[in-house]
């Protein structure tokens, strides 16, 4: 099921006031056509139809557009997070998977070319023979098998600590809210080679049964090396209201979980709002209207929500 905001933005910029590398919620390309430019690139193949990713309104998390993997098995995308070799980094982002489909993306070194190794071969239902579950190969502690669901969205949370520089990173890796790969786990291949930098993310067509749909990235640089361990129903224990908003904002928190703080971010990236304590009212009459970002810490993990300021 679609959601139609009244406002979506694209921006992918580095803001000096915030950690936010870029925010992409897939709202300003053009449905139906190739995504290709700033952070979206490709693995040498043209940057056209049947290699780029492509913007499609058939299904979206947030908005009316996401970036559509399709099945013509050509399809050779990149996510560059800027071959980095040093800090901490965040990057989550959403997937959506039909049913009797599949998906494959790879975390490479370097782009628009990559250079081994990888880390990790990501497979969600590998030759549509394993519907509902996935397998991660070729990285530190061998073959992970995970699961995720058909038919919906569900977020892909990765943090990678190069602080000590590339031959000491390490990485966590969060799928459908289940830590996958725990904090630490060293970020190489099974052979314990790294990679020559964090470079990006390669989405693929792996096969005619590929298709699948990419939406609402957020790529930083955070302060801590480990992210919180996320809850299954954690994510229904926050409701926020109304949205779209005018003026005040209402957070309702039914789980047993302490708010530390609730911090407020443009379509941009800057911080417009902090809040500390257990918050449970934001007065938002004095903010510009637009797609705002509401990222909730609590003692047992961090929750970001959309919303829309009329």
């Amino acid at each position: 099921m679609k959601k139609h905001y009244l406002f979506a933005v694209l921006i992918s910029l580095s803001i000096a006031n915030s950690n936010a590398q870029f925010i992409d919620d897939m709202e300003s390309y053009t449905d139906g056509e190739p995504i290709f430019g700033a952070h979206w690139t490709d693995l040498g193949c043209g940057g056209g139809v049947g290699c780029a990713l492509m913007s499609s309104s058939d299904e979206s998390h947030s908005g009316s557009l996401s970036g559509l993997i399709p099945n013509d098995t050509t399809t050779d995308a990149g996510l560059d997070l800027g071959g980095k070799i040093f800090g901490v980094w965040n990057l989550e982002f959403w997937m959506y998977i039909p049913s009797n489909k599949e998906a494959y993306f790879s975390i490479i070194g370097s782009l628009p070319v990559a250079e081994p190794p990888n880390v990790g071969h990501f497979y969600f239902n590998l030759n549509n023979n394993n519907p509902g579950q996935g397998i991660i190969q070729d990285i530190a502690i061998g073959d992970v098998i995970f699961n995720f669901p058909h038919d919906e969205w569900f977020r892909i949370n990765m943090r990678v600590d190069i602080s000590t520089g590339m031959s000491n990173a390490t990485w966590q890796l969060f799928i459908d809210d289940i830590e996958i790969v725990t904090c630490e786990t060293p970020f190489t291949d099974e052979d314990g080679i790294s990679p020559t930098s964090l470079g990006g993310i390669n989405f693929f067509s792996i096969s005619g049964l590929s298709t699948y749909y990419l939406d609402d990235f957020y790529y930083s640089d955070p302060e801590y090396t480990c992210l919180l361990g996320f809850k299954d129903d954690k994510k229904r224990d926050f409701s926020i209201s109304p949205n779209p908003v005018k003026d005040l904002l209402t957070i309702e928190n039914t789980s047993t979980s302490q708010i530390i703080s609730i911090k407020v971010y443009d379509a941009i990236g800057r911080l417009v709002m902090d809040k500390e304590g257990n918050t449970k009212q934001l007065d938002m009459s004095s903010l510009n209207s637009g797609l705002l970002f509401i990222k909730i810490e609590t003692d047992e993990g961090v929750f970001t929500k959309k919303i829309i300021k009329e």
